[in-house]
């Protein structure tokens, strides 16, 4: 039993002997190298385990570990000992991609004037910090994540269709570059004036940016005016055809009176043109019968004279001599020439105290100044107006007796009989009247 148990701690004892055997050979313990430590950036950190470290395209070691401080990374290398005595002290390195997305590996770059020292174990390697270095370096270091973010599969395919695509295509491409060229060569002096514009563009652009509520509400009120007209469809097709209607019936009668209407025209034209003329004192006119109104009211608002009639006018009539009878000289003519004023309107300055003068108007009867007539004094002028101016027996005349003779007969202005108003209204005319 003592026996078994022995050859059985041999057996594990052999197998993992030989394990480990195999892990040494496969890392290369038995290997005699030169260590020496790269100091470089983030990029190293890169560098995966047995990566390779070449020279000038030769395998001359490779990578043991990576290290970093946050700010430098430290890769380990191990180099070959008859490899390293060919390789000068003052070697720089590089980090640089085995392919497009192949694992990375340490390129040794000889300098220009190589130290007569070889390189030896435990030395440091500084990284390349020449110009192309540096690009490289900062290429890998923004490529990088990119490159692990696409898919190799599908970019390997997408550059396989490219180059099929492109393969036997080479004129062509190039002509096609020409072309470019030329186009290019002939849009570079119009670069200012398509800078302007789009200059130019870019303001419209702000403007329409601005105005673009407005024109979506525009738009939604455009929508709803569609609705509304398609909904009254046919209402609207009821008017415009009521409206058809209506014009041949307007142009009919135009046709028809177009005679007329030009007649018409031109007999009212010498009315308009008058009316035109003394246009300037209507607003003088209507603001002074605005200001009388409060004065009419006081003189026709004494009381009613009669029950149930109309407020009347009280007059005290003064009996005066007889004026004389018409004459030639009485013919109506209308001799005016003043033209249009306001004179004292729209304030007057006259009241019961203070009468108008007579009227000024030139209108042919003989009391008034006309062509080849006297023109009376100022002794023989009378500020009174005179009843029998063409009134005598007239409707006029016979409403101005009835509202006298009412108050006095206590009965209506419009029930005095016509006997009254025929024995009053001589007796009436050319009597001075005041107004108390």
């Amino acid at each position: 039993m003592a026996g078994r148990r022995t050859l059985g701690v041999v057996f594990l004892v052999t197998l993992v002997f030989f394990g480990w055997l195999t892990y040494a050979f496969f890392s290369k313990a038995f290997i005699r190298t030169a260590d020496v430590t790269l100091e470089t950036s983030h990029v190293g950190l890169q560098l995966s385990k047995q990566a390779d470290v070449k020279l000038r395209g030769l395998i001359v070691g490779e990578v043991r570990g990576v290290t970093s401080d946050g700010t430098t990374a430290r890769v380990e290398l191990a180099l070959k000992p008859d490899a390293i005595g060919s390789i000068p002290a003052n070697v720089t390195a590089r980090i640089l991609p085995k392919t497009l997305f192949g694992e990375k590996y340490v390129d040794l770059v000889v300098p220009p004037r190589p130290s007569p020292r070889p390189l030896a174990a435990g030395d440091v390697i500084s990284r390349d910090r020449s110009s192309v270095g540096i690009e490289l370096e900062a290429v890998l270091d923004d490529v990088y994540p990119l490159l692990r973010t696409l898919k190799p599969a599908d970019l390997n395919t997408t550059l396989s269709a490219l180059s099929t695509a492109l393969e036997g295509r080479g004129e062509e491409i190039g002509a096609n570059l020409e072309r470019l060229n030329a186009y290019l060569a002939e849009l570079n002096p119009h670069l200012p004036a398509l800078t302007h514009d789009v200059s130019a563009l870019a303001d419209v652009a702000d403007t329409y940016d601005d105005v673009t509520p407005d024109l979506a509400r525009l738009l939604a009120n455009a929508t709803r005016t569609g609705d509304t007209v398609v909904l009254k469809q046919q209402v609207l097709e009821d008017f415009l055809t009521d409206l058809a209607g209506t014009s041949a019936t307007a142009r009919e009668f135009l046709d028809d009176n177009e005679a007329a209407l030009i007649q018409v025209g031109e007999v009212s034209r010498p009315t308009l043109d008058l009316l035109a003329t003394y246009s300037p004192e209507y607003s003088c006119l209507l603001e002074g019968m605005a200001k009388w109104v409060p004065r009419f009211s006081d003189a026709f608002g004494g009381g009613q004279h009669v029950r149930g009639s109309a407020p009347a006018l009280h007059l005290t009539l003064e009996i005066v001599n007889q004026n004389r009878g018409y004459t030639r000289d009485d013919r109506p003519a209308f001799l005016d020439d003043r033209g249009p004023g306001c004179r004292t309107l729209p304030n007057p300055p006259y009241s019961q105290e203070n009468p108008a003068p007579a009227s000024k108007v030139r209108d042919g009867v003989g009391n008034q100044p006309g062509p080849g007539s006297r023109v009376p004094s100022a002794t023989e002028r009378r500020p009174v107006f005179d009843v029998t101016s063409g009134y005598a027996g007239t409707a006029a005349e016979q409403e101005v007796v009835d509202a006298l003779v009412g108050p006095v007969m206590k009965t209506s202005p419009r029930d005095v009989p016509d006997i009254a108003t025929l024995l009053f209204g001589p007796l009436a005319r050319g009597t001075e009247v005041s107004v108390k």
